[in-house]
């Protein structure tokens, strides 16, 4: 009998669609990966008293292999270091067999850690927001990763809107209240999302990201919106071959919890295939981060004739 997790796991992915007529060797489908990295940083960085080691070797060649393993056609990645060494990855994927030519690289307040996405398609509008500002307290505040905005044409007649974010982690600052903080940079998000949905209600969306909190937090449920609007998005429930839907391990406290999320529109839920959609489950997957790689497998629709 299999274990209770899984059978949890099992029910909660019967709620996608039933898998579409194509196979795994289908050119109608596609993958897209969500990954937290954990400071892909070739050199040290030091920002006010924030000092980041860089990557070892070891995990670099953890990631890369990881990622060569999963395939991706379109990988939303949170920290991220400077544009160099996004295009070291982005040379060393190459390498290694994985071609995701276009990209695009969030310049935002957070110097050391940035969102970032490789594509194997093209992208043909960036909108990265990194300058709304929102009050705590007294002071003007901006996200300190902003918010990746960028359209991808996978095929004429097929595009993708993506949003990726890493709201603030728990860690205390004497600043600031963190959850505060983390609170106000979703309610930017859950505008933004309104801003594209209302606009154009026909937009496939995809909202990707470390949201550093729990799923029925007011932050994770904030930005789902208010289910059956036009407005509102599903956060996939995502679990490894196990059943186990964790997505990060606090190696101090030997936590593991849920903070990464993968959420989709309601035009794009239906494209969701059941087979391949998951979280990453791998020996050796603590070498590369302490975040789990979240894995969306997409039917893609037939192309439209003019």
């Amino acid at each position: 009998m299999p274990p209770p997790r899984a059978i949890i796991a099992a029910a909660l992915l019967a709620l996608l669609p039933a898998p579409g007529h194509c196979d795994e060797a289908s050119p109608d489908r596609m993958v897209f990966a969500a990954w937290n990295v954990r400071n892909y940083l070739l050199a040290p960085s030091r920002e006010g008293t924030s000092f980041t080691p860089p990557k070892s070797a070891e995990s670099i060649a953890a990631v890369v292999s990881t990622l060569r393993t999963i395939a991706p056609d379109i990988l939303g990645l949170c920290e991220i270091g400077t544009r160099k060494d996004l295009a070291d990855l982005q040379r060393r994927l190459k390498a290694a067999g994985l071609h995701l030519p276009h990209s695009t690289w969030v310049d935002g307040p957070d110097k050391q850690r940035h969102l970032a996405l490789l594509s194997r398609f093209p992208l043909v509008d960036v909108r990265h927001d990194t300058r709304t500002e929102f009050r705590l307290g007294a002071l003007p505040r901006r996200m300190q990763r902003g918010i990746l905005d960028c359209t991808v044409q996978v095929r004429p007649g097929f595009a993708l809107r993506l949003l990726g974010v890493h709201l603030k982690s728990p860690r205390v600052v004497p600043d600031f209240d963190q959850a505060e903080f983390r609170r106000a940079e979703s309610l930017i998000l859950r505008r933004h999302v309104e801003d594209i949905l209302e606009s154009a209600p026909q937009t496939r969306l995809l909202v990707f990201g470390d949201f550093n909190d729990s799923k029925n937090s007011p932050v994770v449920t904030g930005v789902l919106g208010r289910a059956g609007t036009g407005t509102s998005l599903t956060a996939l429930p995502l679990a490894d071959r196990q059943g186990d839907q964790w997505t990060y391990r606090w190696e101090e406290g030997d936590e593991y919890t849920r903070v990464d999320y993968v959420m989709v529109s309601g035009n794009l839920r239906p494209l969701v295939r059941r087979s391949g959609t998951r979280l990453h489950r791998s020996k050796d997957w603590f070498k590369a981060s302490d975040h789990r790689p979240l894995i969306v497998n997409l039917n893609l629709p037939d192309p439209e004739t003019p």
